[in-house]
């Protein structure tokens, strides 16, 4: 029989847990050479029981979190478990093996203590180019995923703590960044190291026995605040649906349709009647899907709940084969983290259809950017050395009840950082010529969604390539409740000139190859956050602080929010009443 732990041992050991998970991130950023890693913070790392159940994770990618196990699974799976040994260390990027997509490389590392199995370390990160058709792997053609880049299965990268050569340089031959690969792969190991090391110690000091039994507390408290949260809810079925803008191959949107089913403390997710899996990359895995569904559920229950697999237990994902959001081998899955935007504004929305007027309601929030904004700049320094830059710039978050909605942040998918236009312009033949807030890509409402950005890359090398694969150009994000949808993106080459033109006219954000010369300059328009509750409701001594902050135009002021704003700057209220009647009564 196992005994019990005290809350104050099992509060300690977590604790110990959640710093040895972010020590990890410390540890892969710190010893990494890639911009997307030091500065963009493009991974996440967990610490697993040996069931590869999910215990602790830092501050990372909650796009990465809920499809982490998977990839665990199958790695102990497809080895064997009896096949570890100390030191070794699993990589994989296989998208249909519990990955994401092909960028995004995944190290399982076991955690042995006196030849006992006692738990697993594990990080994925995204690197710049796994090798396929074009620089960086973001194929906006790509009909297969053979096109997209090499495909890892499980297998060992390391073996009893030294690097097997040959897999090492069979993956280094298929990538662009040969160097700059190897390193980042090694700081992957460096991290799965300190979580080996972290763990050890928290079982040399408290004993197997009270690791053990302190993690199942933990899941279990967690899994016991999600049930608590749902069982507020109203028993029913709520359903919606939102869309991207194409596929990359033809101009039609596709569609996510969801169905939220509560029943007491459980939730069933079900995407029964979402578009069929599509030619084009815009195909989202299962492990995808279901990070996808894990984040919005957590974000609208309780944020504060530790998270862990006990969250994920009360939630059951139904995600038809052959679908975008359950798709079949070889499909086209590289853009997938696009679809994740839409399933977890899919998601958002049907829980939006929930009733209000209750104990403790749903924690809602108007659509945000919805997209990864997934740009490419490649080409050859003045040294004639490769480079690759990866941006996915940040976008508005929708409004919320009680607060107007972030500007110039990551999409909830991500917890990544922008790159800082110093380390751009240091590391890259590329100069930021602009970087600022979109006035009026909010979307208006009571609480107005976030503004998003504008950032112009001019092109110091003398010739170079640009690639897109985005979304929310032709499908804007929306607003609820009345709210307005926020700003679409926008793409363009040589803005301001005689020669501006759109940078993907064809499919809106996406394009693969475009040729750039020297000189040349892309301007990157990303979505705004759609609008919560009516905008004639918004207190008129707000609307006059946007347009003084510069985030809301005079005339979106009177045409949206009915506010009449002075030469001064100031609310002519007399006008305002009689313009917001005459809007009402319209």
């Amino acid at each position: 029989m196992t005994r019990d732990v005290d809350p104050v041992t099992v509060e300690v050991v977590t604790s110990g847990l959640a710093s040895a998970a972010n020590e990890m991130g410390i540890t892969l950023r710190q010893t990494s050479s890639s911009t997307i890693f030091n500065e963009g913070n493009d991974y996440s790392c967990g610490i697993f029981n040996t069931g590869a159940e999910l215990v602790s994770h830092g501050e990372f990618l909650p796009i990465h979190l809920g499809s982490l196990p998977y990839s665990v699974r199958y790695a102990i799976d497809e080895v064997g478990v009896e096949n570890f040994v100390s030191g070794d260390s699993i990589i994989l990027n296989d998208p249909f093996r519990g990955g994401s997509h092909l960028p995004d490389v995944t190290l399982v590392t076991p955690i042995f203590h006196e030849g006992e199995l006692i738990g697993w370390g594990a990080n994925r990160a995204h690197h710049l180019d796994v090798g396929g058709t074009v620089a960086g792997s973001f194929y906006s053609e790509a009909r297969e995923n053979y096109q997209e880049g090499l495909r890892i299965p499980p297998v060992k990268l390391i073996k009893g703590g030294r690097v097997d050569a040959e897999i090492m340089e069979m993956i280094l031959a298929n990538v662009r960044l040969a160097k700059s690969m190897r390193s980042d792969l090694l700081s992957q190991v460096s991290a799965n190291l300190t979580a080996t090391r972290r763990v050890v110690e928290l079982v040399e000091r408290y004993g197997l026995e009270t690791v053990n039994r302190s993690m199942e507390i933990e899941m279990d408290a967690s899994e016991r605040r999600v049930r608590a949260a749902i069982r507020k809810w109203p028993d029913g079925r709520y359903s919606a649906e939102d869309s991207m803008d194409n596929d990359g191959i033809t101009d039609v949107p596709r569609t996510v349709r969801v169905t939220v089913e509560v029943h007491g403390d459980d939730l069933t997710v079900d995407f029964t009647g979402t578009d069929p899996q599509v030619e084009g990359p815009l195909n989202s895995v299962l492990g995808y899907t279901a990070s996808g569904v894990y984040m919005t559920i957590q974000a609208a229950t309780d944020p504060t709940i530790p998270p862990n697999s006990g969250c994920y237990r009360p939630v059951e994902i139904i995600a038809p084969e052959d679908t975008i959001v359950n798709p079949r081998f070889p499909a086209a899955c590289t853009g997938g983290n696009e679809i994740v935007s839409v399933i977890h504004n899919a998601v958002y929305r049907a829980l939006g259809e929930i009733p209000r007027d209750i104990e403790k309601p749903v924690l809602l929030m108007a659509a945000d950017q919805g997209s990864s904004n997934n740009l490419i700049l490649s080409g050859y320094d003045s040294e004639g050395e490769k480079f690759v830059l990866y941006e996915y710039p940040e976008g508005g978050w929708g409004g919320a009840e009680g607060r107007d909605g972030q500007s110039a942040i990551y999409s909830i998918i991500g917890n990544t950082w922008n790159l800082p236009v110093e380390a751009i312009e240091m590391k890259y033949p590329i100069r930021i010529d602009r970087y600022e807030l979109r006035q009026d890509s909010g979307g208006p409402g009571k609480w107005r969604g976030g503004l998003s950005i504008r950032r112009d890359y001019r092109l110091l090398a003398q010739k170079g390539e640009l690639s897109l694969l985005g979304n929310r150009v032709r499908i804007p994000p929306y607003g609820l409740f009345r709210g307005h949808h926020g700003a679409p993106a926008c793409y363009r080459l040589d803005p301001g000139t005689e020669n501006e033109q759109l940078a993907a006219p064809e499919f809106g954000a996406k394009k693969s190859m475009i040729p750039l010369v020297h000189d040349q300059v892309v301007a990157q328009e990303t979505a705004g956050g759609g609008g919560y509750g009516d905008p004639l409701e918004r207190d008129p001594l707000a609307v006059r602080r946007d347009v003084e902050f510069g985030y809301v135009s005079m005339e979106s002021a009177r045409d949206d929010y009915g506010v009449v704003i002075t030469s001064e700057v100031q609310v002519d209220e007399d006008a305002t009443d009689r313009l917001r009647k005459t809007m009402r009564g319209s």
